[in-house]
């Protein structure tokens, strides 16, 4: 357990799981579940907290097998620059983060979970996994790929929100006023008709190739 300053964080977690909670009592707490022989560390440098395998670079997270392996990390309460994950194969949980200007997070295989979460800008983009956002306010834009996966989003927004995927449905909740496009070439979609007399809050593009795009 620290009292560290920080304005970024930096996660490479090769195949380990993820989870990231606020705490309110201002230590930064990491704790490192290991099956396999993968310890974790982390350290603060240029004012970025960086998590990653003892023994491996940066750029160095690939990686072969099933993961055994499960990361918590425990932020305090604060205003971030920047939150970015890099990961191969994995879960990645996050939940109540107060506002991070940028979040970016980047896997080939697994789910992505985050609930009551503040941001600028978020992206995610990976091969393999479902992607859901819960309560998400991104205050300049959502942006999701996905090769195969579903995407839900509910209770979240943006002003200008962009989904594509392969294989795979969309769907979700937004606030009114929202101007859908949808295109898929094999699936059904519902949206909300468009505002007519309103002031636009945002918009929503969503592209698929086979999935349904369904929004209340």
């Amino acid at each position: 357990m620290h009292f560290l300053s920080y304005k970024k964080i930096l996660i490479n977690a090769k195949d380990a799981k993820v989870k990231i909670e606020e705490t309110s009592n201002g230590i930064t707490k990491l704790v490192v579940y290991e099956k396999k022989s993968y310890p974790y560390v982390f350290s603060v440098i240029d004012n970025t907290l960086i998590v990653k395998p003892l023994k491996s670079k940066w750029y160095n997270f690939l990686t072969i097998g099933i993961s055994h392996t499960e990361i918590k990390l425990y932020v305090p309460k604060q205003e971030l620059d920047m939150l970015s994950i890099k990961q191969n194969v994995g879960t990645i949980n996050i939940s109540s983060l107060t506002k991070s200007k940028e979040i970016n997070i980047q896997t080939n295989t697994g789910s992505i979970n985050l609930e009551n979460i503040n941001c600028d800008t978020f992206v995610s983009k990976g091969d393999t996994g479902s992607i859901i956002l819960n309560n998400l306010t991104s205050k300049k834009s959502i942006l999701i790929k996905r090769t195969t996966g579903k995407v839900i989003l509910n209770n979240s927004f943006s002003p200008d929100i962009f989904i594509k995927t392969n294989t795979g449905s969309v769907s979700g909740k937004l606030p009114p006023n929202i101007v859908f496009t949808a295109t898929t070439n094999t699936g059904k979609i519902k949206i909300p008709n468009p505002p007519i007399g309103e002031i636009i809050s945002g918009r929503c593009e969503v592209r698929t190739n086979t999935g349904s795009i369904k929004f209340e």
